[in-house]
This record gives structure tokens, sequence and C-alpha cells, in this order.
């Protein structure tokens, strides 16, 4: 049981003032004893692990970790899972309101903060912390009995709490990932098509029905529900890239390109996004993608110079050499003494059938690093 007047509070918010603004308030209304704050979700998340909370209040949009980011962290930590979550944010988001009304968050306030608000919002939830409403009770147990590896008393928990609250799609969408794990794909199946077509915001549905529709092979019906996740919460971007990573690696390249332009149009960081499909797509031989991705790069931010030599190389990789000789030329501008870039240059040089530029280059590697074999033997093509 958690005593409102005496418990520990964690308050998440990258606006000290927020945060003081937060905590005077509680302290208004007495509820609490200790305040403990964060300026971001990493430090937050790093205190929730070492020191016991009663109650967390997060702000949604923060640095290094989201509001979102955490609540998913806290939710899938079996010594955290049932912590009540308080989350504030700006303005109503429609993926917000969307992850508010069906997922685990507890309660949600719209800045700013008044006193009467989040004390009706506290109240609410450490009176739902100490006794669990029907629906949520047996959603609880569902979990217990999921983790202990018996799907159909969790099945049976998950349809008590539909009973308890017809409306909500939650209950759906768990009976309908229950049978799927346990690999009962037909009736997995009815009950995420029926939480879908209950709440056409529940991301969680959309995204078990990707799942499901990709063990089975359907691409095109796996495509069209991570989509659908992705367009509704950005905050399921990781999930639909995985999708199209596992796309790249059955070698449905045009499928994964569709499914991660779709993530970096909605991702809030989009050039770091972008580094991190071209690298894997570069390692997955999917270099004409992982090409454009760097380009685009590099155009969106010059002082990326660093991308430059990498660049070159894909574009040398998949035969595009004038354009590759652009990007080394000027990656070895930056970095002279690098002898890898001038050996790449030597060989763009070779395959352009431009063997006096190649041989004056090879010769200037060999006088750096004389026993450098591969400039030695790129040199006897020169002869």
């Amino acid at each position: 049981m958690i005593d409102i007047n005496e418990m520990t509070v964690l308050i998440a918010d990258d606006m000290s003032n927020m945060i003081a603004t937060i905590r005077s308030v509680m302290k208004v209304l007495g509820y609490g004893k200790k305040f403990i704050p964060a300026s971001n979700g990493e430090e937050a998340w790093q205190i929730l692990k070492k020191e016991p909370v009663d109650l967390a209040i997060l702000d949604y949009n923060m640095p290094y970790i989201t509001g979102a980011g955490l609540l998913s962290r806290i939710r899938e930590d079996r010594d955290l899972r049932d912590l009540p979550v308080v989350m504030v944010t700006a303005y109503a988001q429609r993926e917000f309101v969307a992850e508010a009304a069906e997922s685990e968050i507890d309660a949600y306030i719209l800045k700013p903060v008044t006193v009467k608000v989040l004390g009706d919002k506290v109240l609410g939830v450490i009176k739902n912390a100490n006794k669990p409403p029907p629906m949520v009770y047996h959603l609880q147990k569902a979990r217990s009995f999921e983790e202990a590896g018996d799907m159909d008393a969790a099945i049976g928990e998950a349809k008590l709490a539909m009973e308890a609250n017809p409306k909500s799609s939650r209950p759906l969408r768990e009976i309908g990932y229950y049978y799927f794990k346990k690999d009962d794909l037909k009736q997995a199946e009815k009950w995420l098509l029926k939480a879908a077509r209950m709440n056409s915001l529940d991301v969680f549905a959309f995204h078990y029905l990707g799942e499901l529709y990709l063990k089975r092979d359907d691409i095109e019906e796996a495509s069209k529900y991570f989509d659908k996740a992705m367009s509704i919460s950005p905050r399921h971007l990781t999930r639909g890239i995985n999708f199209g990573k596992i796309l790249v690696q059955r070698n449905n390249i045009e499928k994964a390109v569709k499914v991660f332009d779709k993530a970096i149009s909605l991702s809030e960081d989009a050039l770091e996004l972008r580094e991190e499909i071209a690298d894997f797509c570069i390692e997955e031989g999917a270099k004409k993608y992982s090409a454009k991705l760097l380009e685009s790069i590099i155009k969106a931010d010059p002082t990326r110079k660093d991308l430059l030599f990498k660049l070159g190389v894909v574009l040398e990789e998949i035969g595009k050499h004038s354009k590759a000789l652009s990007y080394l030329t000027k990656a070895e501008k930056e970095d002279r003494d690098n002898l890898d870039i001038k050996v790449h240059i030597a060989k763009v040089y070779l395959v352009l059938d431009r063997k006096i530029r190649a041989e004056k280059g090879l010769k200037e590697i060999l006088k750096a690093d004389p026993k450098n074999k591969e400039a030695m033997e790129l040199l006897k093509q020169c002869i």
C-alpha cells in the first residue's frame, strides 16, 4: 500500500523550473515526503534502478530517453512494472493520446500544471495503485500467468478483464497476444483484429498484427500493420525499423526501403536514424540505399566530413566510380595522411583507365609505406 502523504516521488523533466513547480504543488497538497529530481530520461532510469520510488511524474519530451521510452522500460522491468506513472505533456499529440488511452500510462496532465488537476490525478493514480480496477487487476494476473508460462490461464484472466471493461481494446489485444505466444495464429489474428477495429489508435494491436503476418511470411499485410503502428506513434519506430532490417536480410530491398523511408520521415532525429540504417545496409549488402542515405546526411550536415570516405567506398563498390572519386578526393583533403583513402582513389583511377594518376598516387603511398602490399599489386596494373 502506498501512503500518499509519506511516498517518495520521482519528478523527471529537462526544465528545472517545471520540477520545482511540481514539487511545490505536491507540497501544497501534502502529497509526498521525499522528492527526487531527474533532468532527463536516462538519469531518471538510473534513479529508478537504485532507489525505491512510489510514484513517477515524467515529462513526455525529455532528452536521451523520452517519457514514453522510459515508461516502456518501466513496464518491461519485473521490479518496476507496477510503478504508478503520471505523464506531463505540453500539448495533446495524437500519438500521446493514443498511448494514454491504450497503454499503461496511469494518468496524464496537459501543461500548465495546476493544483487541482495534479491533485486529482495523483489521488486517483494512488487509489488505483492500492486497489486496482477489475480490468487492471485481471490484466496484472494475466501477465503473471504469462511469465509463469501458463498461456491458457493468462487468456482466461484477460477474458475476465474484457468482461470487466467491454469498451477497452486492451483486453482484446492481450488475448490476441497470448494466443500469438501459444502459436495459435488463427485465434491471435481474430482477437487482434477485434482490438484494431474497436480502437483505430491501438498501436500495440497493429504492431502485434505486423508480427503475426511476418511470422506467416505475408509481407504485404505485415507492412501494412507496421506502417499503421509507426504512423500512430513514433514510439514504435524501432519495431518498424527492425521489420525493415528483416526485409533487407530476406533480400526484399524494395519494401525495406519503403519501411525505412517511412520511419525516417517520422523520426525526430532523422540524421542519426539515417546513419544507423546506412551502416546496417552496408553490412547486409544493400549498398545503393546506404549510398543514398549517406549522401543525404552529408548534404544536410556538411560538417560530417567523416562520412566522405565511407560514402566514396560504397559508391566505388556499386560501380559509380566518377561519383566515388569526387567524394574520395574530398575525404583525402580532410585527411591527407590516410593511406587507405589514397589506395581507394588509385583503384578508382585504374577502373577509369587513368593509369598515370593512379601510378602517381600509388608511388606516394609506397614512399610513406614501402611495404604496402596492396599498393605494390595495384602499381603492377599501371605498367
